[in-house]
């Protein structure tokens, strides 16, 4: 060999090792083999199989589920399209070494649509890659077959074309069973449908349900008669009628739903009147300043501002009557037409250019009311109250929930007062050259006279004014504008008159809580079980009791608080006792142990006066005490009543540092976690009562970064954000709770936590559905209440001794006895529910209540009026098995009222301490 071949060896010799390693490193790292596999040719949509495969590791790399690896697949459609990458990971039970195999027992979600697809095996490297990315021989793609599991075809039958907004229609369908499933005769598969805009986009998803209440095979048919609820607004709209069945899928998400079917919705009855009255002033505008000077009708034009007066207050009131459901009684026709004619008789015996603008001023008054009446009746279901109106000043601060009660159609309102300017200031100018018409004056003096003692003739006696419930009912034998006349005036003759207390009633009330002492009294195994602890209260915003223990598709919504439950000695759905005063009547009831006034807010009536709140009692055995709340402290006037309640310092929106703010305020998060660090900061003991907010009703705007559950259908929706704002909390109480542990003072705080009030939704078929509840009147009532929940470190799981009806009013006794107080000397209508409680009854809303056996719902204020259902069978039973708790639920309410009218808390106390 010469020395010019050494060169050319060594080139080749290195040629040969750079072809080798080129050779080694495109060698696949992974290679996947499906050496058995036997999927069936066809399943249902939507379903969870088991599919046996054996598959074979033909690369040089390891797969173990401990290092995240897992046996997927991937659907595609007939036509090679990806439907489905992310599959269902099935973890190996062993790991599968190069070379090895391993049959594989994998779980498989067929598609939610009926079709051909093709399925692909495939092994995942979580956060890595795909096999078959880099695998050069792909598993190959098996055709399968997915019929539908839920679908139907209406046979015969359609939508109504024609329906009123708000109002009811029907329709009989007979539907064919086109799924593979039986439908049972349980209840749990229902006909419903959908509203959508002229352009198709929801409107309304959650039409009403008409359950089947037969078995239906595949391919047989079941007639329903089905009752469709129009929306809310006129308008041009789509039903699309669909099938859903409980906790499981609408049909239409798993096979194609019928066509939609265009339906018109017209205006109601009532707003089409008021719109009818809205062109009636604008015609009259038009006749007088153009015609009104002419021979024959010059006595109309002089009394038109007369007659706009008195049409406009009858029509409105009419229609908030209508509105709310209960129409107006003649005898309500002939008080509103008598108080309308009254006022315009009165106006007539002026003369000169002023009385036109008096007159037009009056309408404006009445209609601005009456708007007023329409927007509380929507959140309260009942009319305006002087009492209600001293909160007025917050409505700047719930901006969101009242604007979500606005209704275009309340238009209509306004529409006359523009037009009664023109008709005004053309009558004012021609009465300055005219005498004030005596004869009309006369006239309409005279038929009010008349209508008046007609009205008083044909007023039905046996359901007067004994029977009223709400103050529609009332105003609906009187007249909206006399009822509120005579709220505003019995609230001037009671501010200038205040009723005293004769020693009857005074002796009365003493009488009361000395034989109720016993359900207060501080005895038990657990009194004084967390003598000398902190105590920590957190009263939560809109927080029902159903959400405890709820589950959106197998995930907890408030697993944190699930698991203090489990912690806890008292554990109880707590009666919602608040009233028009929402959060602030569950503080009065909480911290005072009195129920709130049926109208108006506590907060404002009775700001004054000298109560035994829970916090000044503790106050008085050494306790630091100190309330929070990142809002404005003017809001439910909490600034002067937490200082009424003991409290010696009150935290608001202005201490504590900036944060994201949802809804109202700080949310729960940051609030409660800065809130933990003031508490490490006071000396012990202390007391403290925090009040979160993070969403209210309407509860729209929840944060899209701050979602953290899967929340379904009603994703988007009020309830959906409700439950994503239950769930924030929770994940905020949890880290509360490590802070308070951090600091050590877990071991050491008795923490109480309940709901202030029910979210306020509407009571439907589908949120009962969801809430677990009949959808009836009974149901609603029992859906109202609150969690209440305390937990005392080291006292283990709760007691079956405080599984008693219980409500707001309990929380005050209850708490005191745990730390040692006997709440027997104060003057609280709550119970100690850790001693001898009894069976109740407990008030709740609107004076409904209910004890161990029963539940009351209150119509009118004789006992004959409400229904007694029984608690075990929710079944109504005779009205006499309520007797004994209709008069001990009269007499706490009577009670209490005496006791926030006459300012009596201390005197009381002072009177049981002897």
């Amino acid at each position: 060999m010469t020395s010019e071949g050494v060169p050319t060896l060594a080139a080749l010799a290195l040629a040969l090792v750079a072809v080798t390693s080129l050779g080694e490193a495109a060698a696949p790292q992974h290679d996947l083999e499906i050496i058995a596999s036997a999927p069936q040719a066809e399943y249902e949509t939507g379903a969870l199989i088991e599919i046996e495969v054996e598959i074979g590791n033909r690369g040089p790399a390891r797969w173990s589920t401990e290092e995240g690896f897992a046996l997927a697949y991937h659907w595609f459609d007939e036509d090679g399209g990806l439907a489905v990458r992310d599959g269902r990971r099935t973890p190996f039970v062993e790991p599968v070494e190069p070379g090895e195999s391993l049959i594989v027992a994998a779980e498989v979600l067929t598609p939610e649509r009926p079709g051909t697809y093709l399925l692909q095996w495939d092994v995942v490297h979580e956060g890595v890659l795909w096999v078959t990315e880099v695998d050069p021989t792909p598993p190959p793609l098996v055709p399968i077959s997915v019929a539908p599991s839920h679908a139907f075809t209406i046979e015969d039958g359609r939508a109504p074309r024609f329906l009123t907004a708000g109002g009811v229609g029907s329709a009989r369908l007979r539907i064919r069973n086109d799924g593979l499933r039986t439908w049972p005769a349980d209840h749990t598969v229902s006909l419903a449908y959908h509203w959508l805009s002229g352009r198709g986009k929801p409107v309304t998803w959650e039409g009403r349900r008409t359950a089947v209440e037969v078995t239906v095979p595949p391919g047989e048919t079941v007639t329903l008669d089905a009752v469709v609820a129009a929306p809310n607004a006129a308008g041009r709209f789509r039903l699309q009628w669909d099938m859903v069945e409980d906790g499981v899928c609408w049909f239409s998400e798993r096979s194609a739903a019928p066509a939609v079917s265009p339906v018109l919705v017209v205006p109601k009855p009532a707003t089409i009147v008021g719109w009818g009255w809205a062109g009636l002033v604008a015609a009259a505008a038009v006749v007088v300043i153009r015609r009104g000077r002419r021979r024959g009708l010059e006595g109309a034009f002089a009394v038109a501002d007369l007659g706009w007066l008195v049409g406009a207050v009858t029509v409105k009131q009419a229609w908030l009557l209508s509105l709310a459901g209960h129409g107006t009684s003649l005898s309500g026709w002939f008080f509103t037409l008598a108080s309308a004619l009254l006022i315009a008789a009165v106006l007539a015996a002026f003369g000169g250019r002023f009385r036109p603008w008096v007159a037009w001023l009056l309408t404006a008054a009445a209609t601005a009311t009456i708007f007023a009446d329409a927007i509380h009746e929507r959140f309260f279901g009942d009319l305006v109250s002087v009492a209600a109106l001293q909160s007025a000043s917050q409505v700047g601060q719930v901006e969101a929930s009242v604007r979500s009660l606005l209704r275009a159609s309340d238009l209509w309102l306004w529409i006359d007062l523009a037009l009664g300017l023109v008709l005004v200031a053309s009558l004012a100018s021609y009465r300055k050259e005219q005498p004030p018409p005596r004869r009309a004056a006369a006239g309409a003096a005279g038929v009010a006279a008349v209508l008046a003692v007609a009205g008083f003739a044909v007023m039905d006696r046996s359901v007067s004014m004994r029977q009223i419930f709400h103050t529609t009912h009332l105003a609906r034998q009187v007249g909206v504008l006399n009822l509120h006349a005579a709220d505003v005036g019995g609230s001037l003759l009671r501010a200038v008159r205040r009723p005293r207390l004769d020693a009857a009633a005074y002796g009365d009330a003493v009488e009361y809580f000395e034989g109720s002492r016993s359900r207060r009294a501080g005895a038990g195994p657990l009194f004084g079980a967390a003598r000398g602890r902190n105590l920590l209260m957190i009263q939560v915003e809109s927080l029902q009791a159903f959400v405890v223990g709820l589950r959106i598709d197998g995930v907890e919504v408030t697993p944190n608080l699930n698991a203090l439950v489990q912690e806890s000695v008292v554990v109880g759905d707590a009666t919602d006792q608040t009233e028009e005063g929402r959060s602030s009547d569950a503080e009065l009831a909480t911290q005072v142990s009195l129920l709130p006034p049926d109208r108006g807010a506590a907060a404002f009536l009775f700001a004054g006066n000298r109560y035994t709140g829970l916090a000044a009692i503790l106050s008085e055995r050494g306790y630091a005490t100190v309330s929070a709340v990142p809002f404005d402290g003017a809001f439910w006037n909490r600034r002067a009543t937490h200082r009424a309640y003991g409290y010696e310092r009150s935290l608001f929106a202005g201490d504590f540092a900036p944060g994201v703010n949802i809804g109202w305020g700080l949310n729960d998060r940051d609030f409660l976690v800065q809130a933990a660090g003031r508490l490490a900061e006071l000396p012990e003991p202390w007391c403290a009562y925090l009040l979160t907010l993070s969403l209210h009703h309407p509860f729209e705007g929840f944060p899209d970064e701050l979602k953290r559950l899967d929340v379904g259908r009603w994703e988007g929706s009020p309830f959906g954000n409700f439950l994503h704002t239950m769930h924030h909390f929770d994940g905020a109480l949890a880290l509360m709770l490590d802070e308070l542990a951090a600091a050590g003072l877990a071991e050491r705080t008795v923490i109480a936590l309940w709901g202030d009030h029910d979210a306020g939704f509407e009571w439907s078929p589908e949120i009962a559905a969801a809430m677990g509840f009949p959808g009836d009147a009974t149901g609603w009532y029992l859906s109202q209440r609150v969690p209440f929940v305390v937990r005392v470190h080291g006292l283990g799981a709760p007691s079956e001794l405080v599984r008693v009806p219980s409500g707001h009013s309990d929380v005050a006794p209850t708490l005191l006895a745990l730390l040692g107080v006997d709440p027997a000397p104060f003057a609280f209508v709550g119970r100690n529910l850790l001693g001898t409680p009894g069976p109740g009854p407990v008030v709740g809303e609107y004076r409904c209540w209910h004890d161990a056996a029963h539940v009351y719902l209150r119509r009118g204020p004789r006992l004959e009026d409400g229904l007694c259902v029984e608690l075990a069978t929710l079944v109504e039973v005779d009205v006499d098995r309520c007797r004994s708790g209709f008069e001990e639920a009269r007499r706490q309410v009577e009670i209490s009222r005496r006791v926030l009218e006459h300012d009596l808390q201390q005197p009381l106390a002072n009177e049981l301490a002897r």
